[in-house]
């Protein structure tokens, strides 16, 4: 017969033991025809798939006492028989609480089956593919930039770098943006993450180009040289597959309840809800003068 043994460990998570336990419930009818009892409270039996799904929780916190984890469950059995004599049950909150938990497990399940259900053919996937990776940068640049706060200043650079002064050099005395301390370089980068008027700047030139003209942009004036540029690394189908399949899912998924939006019949009354209420409000403060 099991020996009842007070534990911190029991005392600490018969909160979660009580708010888990309809869940290996389910563990002990999925395995019916292999299960054992472990141990019975005045009548009522814990199940071994409840021990198991019980300890793979406790080994995730780092925490795995089977003894302890006994004890938890039959603590929560015994307040699980304590919180039955009541009327909680009975209770309108509890009840709506049950419906609502029931409504959502529903849906849930319903949902996942019903989007595994959907055939997503290769070729859609890979229409989805074509679609998203002609959206990437097909190139990446590798420049240095050198900011200063008048155009002036930005032109008087571009004398200097074309006079036959080192732009790294230069970058380091006068840029003050963050990368000139390292010379002004800015590694490889998308077009894209860079603000429009830089972006666009670059595009435009050849490897070893220097800024003919200063690019204002939002921090300043500056003066870019182009150090090299190379086709970008696109991510390959299969990498993307699991992605585009999901996306293709959704989509189809609200395909399908559009579908049945439509064959409904839908009743709105909202109006004549806010309507009432307006009137309960009016009435309300009626009362108040």
């Amino acid at each position: 017969m099991l020996t009842m043994k007070k534990s911190l460990l029991a005392t600490s998570i018969l909160g979660l033991s009580i708010s888990m336990a309809g869940m290996f419930t389910l563990h002990a009818d999925e395995k019916a025809e292999t299960d054992v009892v472990i141990a019975t409270v005045n009548g009522d039996k814990i199940m071994k798939s409840t021990l198991d799904g019980y300890m793979e929780i406790l080994k995730k916190s780092g925490k795995g006492d089977q003894e302890a984890a006994v004890n938890d469950l039959v603590a929560t059995e015994i307040a699980l028989q304590e919180a039955k004599k009541t009327d909680i049950l009975e209770r309108p909150e509890t009840k709506k609480a049950i419906s609502d938990f029931t409504r959502n497990i529903l849906l849930k399940t319903w949902t996942k089956e019903k989007v595994e259900s959907f055939d997503i053919k290769d070729e859609d996937i890979k229409a989805a593919y074509d679609e998203r990776v002609t959206k990437l940068a097909s190139k990446e640049f590798n420049a240095r930039h050198i900011l200063v706060k008048t155009e002036d200043e930005a032109k008087a650079v571009i004398k200097e770098v074309a006079d036959g002064a080192d732009f790294a050099k230069v970058a380091k005395e006068k840029s003050t943006g963050p990368s000139g301390s390292n010379g002004g370089s800015l590694g490889w980068f998308k077009a894209q993450t860079m603000v429009p008027a830089f972006a666009n700047a670059v595009k435009e030139m050849s490897k070893g180009d220097v800024s003919k003209e200063p690019v204002k942009t939002q921090f300043g004036y500056h003066v870019i040289k182009l150090e090299d540029s190379r086709d970008a690394k696109l991510p390959t189908l299969e990498s993307l597959k699991p992605q585009l399949t999901r996306v293709i899912s959704q989509k189809q998924m609200l395909a399908y309840m559009e579908n049945l939006k439509k064959d409904a019949d839908i009743k709105l009354t909202l109006p004549e809800v806010e309507k009432a209420e307006a009137k309960t409000e009016e009435k309300a403060e009626e009362k108040k003068d």
